[in-house]
């Protein structure tokens, strides 16, 4: 399986999210009920795509509409909109290369790929079987 974001995660993060999948799929195949409920979770699990991409709304919001109000005042955007486009590099760089710099943190909080969140998700169904 080729997952940029797991390209460009540390290992030992990756190898501690691997083993909070494999306890959440040991703990879910006693039974077809517990593997549907651990199924339904993962439909509504945020893959670390989606959270970053809040994460870069919000952000974007905040420092856009800082650099809009700074344009109104002074006549110029400022540090708020160097941020603004810092934000939009970052963005653009993920969408391109599968990183920017806020995955590092976001991989250290638990979100996983949607490649990961999939691979569980194919296990379990298999389990279902």
């Amino acid at each position: 399986m080729h997952d940029r974001i797991r390209e460009h995660t540390r290992e030992s993060i990756n190898r501690r999210i691997d083993r909070q999948t494999l306890g959440a799929v040991a703990d879910a195949i006693g039974s077809p009920d517990e593997i549907s409920e651990r199924l339904g979770e993962l439909d509504r699990e945020w893959h670390v795509d989606r959270a970053l991409m809040l994460n870069f709304a919000v952000l974007g919001g905040l420092t856009g509409g800082m650099a809009m109000r700074s344009l109104a005042r002074r006549g110029r955007m400022g540090g708020w909109g160097a941020l603004f486009w810092v934000q939009v590099g970052f963005l653009a760089f993920h969408a391109l290369r599968g990183w920017c710099p806020p995955l590092p943190l976001f991989r250290r909080l638990g979100f996983r790929s949607a490649d990961e969140i999939g691979v569980e998700r194919e296990v379990l169904h298999d389990a279902l079987s």
